[in-house]
């Protein structure tokens, strides 16, 4: 039995390290696939205390805090699209205060640590989609309320898979050197805009990210964003300073638009990108 149990315990952490997608730190990550932010902060007993009860609180009460400010610092460093990191676009002062108050709405995840050195480790998490709504601006989006896409051209259907529904797009960025980020594009090869805000509703973008990401195809088709019959294209380029969006052949172009067109699968975020 305890054979059985650290096997299904070595699955659960291969099966996590394999679809995390984002930066790690000492003290935390970005985690772009699962679209959190998590610190790790650390209490230490003040001298003042008087009896342990009030020494735990005290403890946990400075490593919250200590959390917090972890993860206005990871947060910072958090990549939003190919030109811009958090950082940048928290220059106005508004912005940045309902930045910090989404990261006082973190969350405790686990149980916390005592130490040897009785000191306490607690970690917080943060949504990706609490600060989406702050850094994501109000207009610009595809109007939630549009009609359903009508079907496509006959000679452009023939472009899509024939084996039935659409139900995403996948890019293969591998040995691209692509990077994860908030608010990715997909541009053709002139530069111009195949997939962007104009493309999906504000909604999906907050609440499920606008595109997801996966280590390897085989992940990637069995992501739940994509998953059934997904139009699979290769990516030939990165753009942007940032590495963040995706450069599609002209010749698949067509094929995405039509799987659009016959499936609205831009409309609310069903992009998976695939990188290394």
């Amino acid at each position: 039995m305890k054979r059985i149990f650290a096997g299904l315990l070595l699955i659960s952490v291969v099966f996590a390290q394999d679809t995390f997608v984002g930066d790690t730190f000492d003290r935390g990550s970005i985690d772009y696939n699962g679209r959190k932010v998590k610190a790790t902060g650390i209490g230490y007993i003040p001298q003042n205390v008087i009896n342990a009860g009030q020494a735990r609180r005290a403890a946990l009460r400075i490593a919250k805090q200590d959390a917090l400010r972890q993860l206005i610092e990871i947060v910072n460093g958090v990549t939003l699209t190919s030109e811009t990191t958090m950082s940048g676009a928290m220059f106005d002062d508004v912005i940045k205060t309902q930045v910090q108050g989404a990261i006082r709405g973190a969350y405790q995840v686990g149980d916390p640590k005592y130490l040897s050195d009785t000191s306490i480790e607690v970690a917080y998490e943060v949504p990706m989609a609490g600060i989406s709504e702050v850094v994501i601006p109000a207009a610009g989006f595809l109007d939630p309320f549009a009609p359903a896409a009508a079907g496509a051209p006959a000679d452009e259907t023939a472009e899509a898979p024939t084996t039935g529904s659409v139900t995403g797009l996948i890019i293969d960025c591998t040995g691209l050197g692509i990077r994860p980020a908030m608010s990715p594009q997909i541009l053709d090869q002139n530069g111009g805009v195949i997939y962007g805000p104009s493309d999906y509703t504000r909604e999906f973008a907050i609440k499920n990210g606008v595109a997801g990401y996966a280590r390897g195809l085989d992940a990637g088709k069995a992501d739940d964003r994509v998953k059934g019959n997904p139009l699979v294209i290769k990516g030939v380029a990165t753009s942007g300073s940032n590495k963040v969006d995706v450069v599609v052949g002209n010749s698949d172009i067509m094929r995405i638009r039509s799987a659009n067109s016959s499936y609205g699968i831009l409309k609310d975020c069903r992009v998976l990108i695939v990188l290394d």
